[in-house]
């Protein structure tokens, strides 16, 4: 089984695309993830996920938590990143034991801080991602062990300790969003919410205090009306939208 946490699809891509070439299957970590896991010997388990601030998500690490993993099971991960991972996977590897981790890079999606990417160059990283998914596929059918191919960075160690506290502590507040008078009510945001931290009332979206910032609410908003504060307003969206065709043809069109 895979499991995997994403809130703008790159890492659904990612997980659905290895259940497909692997053969496995794969499910959404959300608070309705039927929990405690056991992994049985002889059985597959497989970890994907976006990395916030160069460490894993707190909900991936509250999931970690609840799983049993015996010995003789074959276990990997798979983390994505706009850049670079800093010691995301090692912190990781000290939780449970991992016989093979990579990280993509795929497109930066935290529209808190930067610009949504352009087409061509989203496109660009998920086609480079799509070659090296295939090779991840094999390794794990073949069941490698040893692999750890992670992009980490430059000055890891203060990026993954320091600046992982930091915006778990200050930057996960869910005080920020607000929405404009195009809201419709929809309910897409409450729908999405992998924590259950927004509830639709008089037909408006209110947040919790349990935000991941995963950002699913403000990219997958169909009007758009949702923002962060004012750092979103001028930035673009993006949510994982290609084809098949689009990924795998060179001269197709975005």
């Amino acid at each position: 089984m895979i499991y995997y946490f994403s809130g703008t699809g790159n890492s659904e891509w990612v997980a659905k695309s290895l259940a497909e070439q692997t053969g496995d299957s794969c499910t959404r970590i959300t608070l309705d993830t039927q929990l405690p896991v056991t992994v049985h010997r002889g059985e597959t388990f497989g970890l994907v996920f976006p990395v916030y601030a160069w460490n894993m998500p707190a909900m991936v690490s509250d999931f970690l938590k609840n799983v049993c993993v015996e010995a003789g099971a074959y276990t990997y991960a798979v983390c994505t990143c706009g850049a670079e991972a800093g010691y995301t996977m090692r912190v990781l590897k000290a939780r449970m034991h991992m016989d093979c981790c990579w990280s993509l890079i795929m497109p930066d999606s935290y529209i808190v801080a930067f610009q949504a990417e352009e087409e061509t160059q989203a496109l660009a990283k998920v086609r480079a991602a799509a070659v090296q998914l295939r090779d991840i596929a094999s390794h794990i059918q073949n069941r490698d062990t040893g692999c750890f191919e992670v992009t980490v960075g430059s000055f890891p160690f203060l990026k993954t300790f320091v600046g992982s506290h930091l915006f778990n502590k200050y930057a996960r507040s869910a005080k920020p969003f607000h929405t404009s008078y195009d809201c419709t009510g929809c309910g897409v945001c409450e729908k999405f919410c992998p924590t259950k931290n927004i509830v639709l009332a008089d037909g408006m979206p209110f947040w919790d205090e349990n935000c991941q910032q995963c950002l699913g609410c403000i990219q997958r908003c169909p009007k758009k009306a949702i923002d962060y504060g004012k750092s979103t307003k001028k930035h673009g969206r993006y949510v994982f939208h290609y084809t098949k065709e689009q990924i795998e043809g060179e001269d197709s069109e975005v």
